[in-house]
């Protein structure tokens, strides 16, 4: 079946083909479909209302039995079908067809058999009953990420700067205020926002930064990031000049010194995903755990192209940011060889220097990932490890060889570092439980910023070229 809902198209008739009783039932199905048209045009309009009001009914989705997103989707597409020369085939009540009345409950229970992936031809961000319907989406930008890389980028002498003076002097190159306050930072990091804004139609936002590296991380270790070098200060200026100034235009920002900005974006997208689409715009790749069904990472990489390229992709039919990849959870698990949730657990064994964790020693890729795949977790694996004897040991490591492809074994440092391992794993876990952020309501976090305060400000630190 070509459409899933165009059961009323005439067949292409041949009549040298077709014997007298054929052609006969098919001129009888050719006025029946025209009955059911007259009828169902009659009610088009009134349809569509009903549609509108149902769509995101809640009382509605529990009934239809479907998930929220699936009805939503599945009604949308009809809504849409309506609209076209097609109209009047199939409404979200009933469909006529001569006489007879079918339940659509028969056509979910249908839909429910086939895969939702067949909708895909329609762009859910057409404007089918006007901006009501346009897709919503629920963007968390990375505020930290965006700000470091927007400082960075407009400051390649202080990249290659060695001594003190070097860096003051690359210091006198950057952007400022009239007022001499730094904003080479701030202003890429609006460069960036707000086409990203309008060209990705977002209608939710939320801002997340880092605020101090003396978060909770640092009471389950010390050390924890402690291998970072200082924040140049005209890097740590912006960082509450940018604070400062989403506030002051209405952009919801969430900064805590307890908590870093992940732990902000994991508690933000786990309290909305099944209630919104969440993009998740960032460089850090512990984001990636945070990767679901309902929710997809615009991973900030220079080499996104490649990606798509070795996927077979072309990045240009993809309505997505440049210089992003796009990460679901079968991308994830096609580049990292595990499922979002266990990139906490190859981090705590192969550990990350960045954050300075120190995971397990001499175990890297090669063989955490297939363990972490084939066991599930740093758990599953110290179940199999512990309290070996010489011949369990023997056999095991012949399977991991064999089955798993791990031809230097790692059981001896797993087993000497196991308490690194377990240290590790909560350092790489991202808290998505912050309780200040329980009662949050989605609606706060519409994207509703405040223009005309916005250009004030851009008209004050001098960035008057991002003023429209």
């Amino acid at each position: 079946m070509d459409n899933l809902f165009d059961f009323l198209e005439n067949q292409t008739r041949d009549e040298n083909k077709q014997d007298k009783e054929t052609q006969d039932k098919k001129e009888n199905e050719v006025i029946i479909a025209s009955k059911a048209r007259k009828t169902v045009d009659e009610q088009h309009l009134k349809y569509i209302e009903e549609i509108k009001i149902t769509l995101y009914n809640d009382e509605e989705i529990k009934k239809s039995g479907l998930e929220r997103k699936e009805y939503i989707r599945l009604n949308s597409y009809i809504g849409a079908r309506l609209d076209t020369d097609l109209r009047g085939k199939t409404t979200l009540k009933e469909i006529v067809v001569e006489t007879e009345v079918i339940d659509i409950a028969q056509n979910i229970e249908f839909t429910k058999e086939l895969n939702i992936n067949q909708f895909e031809t329609i762009d859910m961000e057409e404007d089918i009953f006007g901006d009501e319907l346009v897709e919503e989406k629920l963007l968390i930008v990375d505020g930290s990420s965006l700000l470091s890389t927007s400082f960075y980028a407009t400051a390649r002498d202080l990249l290659f700067a060695k001594t003190d003076e070097q860096k003051e002097f690359a210091y006198t190159k950057l952007m400022k205020s009239p007022d001499g306050e730094y904003t080479n930072g701030v202003y890429m990091f609006f460069k960036t926002l707000l086409p990203l804004l309008e060209k990705q139609k977002i209608s939710h936002l939320a801002v997340v930064l880092d605020r101090s590296r003396n978060t909770f991380r640092r009471e389950i270790d010390p050390e924890y990031k402690a291998n970072r070098s200082e924040t140049p200060y005209p890097l740590k200026s912006q960082f509450m000049m940018l604070t400062e100034l989403l506030k002051e235009i209405n952009i919801p920002v969430f900064s805590h010194g307890d908590y870093e900005a992940d732990d902000f974006a994991g508690t933000i997208t786990k309290k909305f995903e099944k209630d919104i689409s969440i993009y998740l715009h960032t460089k850090d790749e512990d984001y990636l755990q945070l990767v679901s069904e309902y929710t997809k990472l615009w991973m900030v990489t220079g080499k996104a192209e490649d990606m798509y390229k070795e996927l077979g992709i072309n990045k240009n039919d993809l309505k997505i940011p440049n210089g992003v990849f796009e990460y679901t959870p079968k991308y994830v698990k096609y580049f990292k060889g595990v499922d979002p949730i266990q990139i906490i657990d190859i981090k705590a064994i192969e550990g990350d220097k960045s954050d300075n964790i120190k995971g397990v020693k001499n175990v890297g890729p090669t063989s955490s990932r297939p363990l972490v795949a084939h066991y599930g977790s740093v758990e599953g694996i110290y179940e199999v490890l512990d309290n070996l004897d010489k011949d369990k040991e023997k056999e095991l490591n012949t399977f991991f060889k064999e089955s798993l492809g791990i031809k230097r074994t790692p059981i001896k440092n797993l087993l000497l570092y196991k308490e690194d391992a377990i240290i590790s794993k909560k350092l790489a876990t991202i808290k998505t439980d912050i309780e200040e952020i329980q009662e949050l309501e989605l609606d706060k976090l519409k994207l509703d910023i405040n223009i005309d305060k916005m250009e004030l400000e851009f008209k004050r630190l001098g960035m008057n070229s991002l003023m429209k």
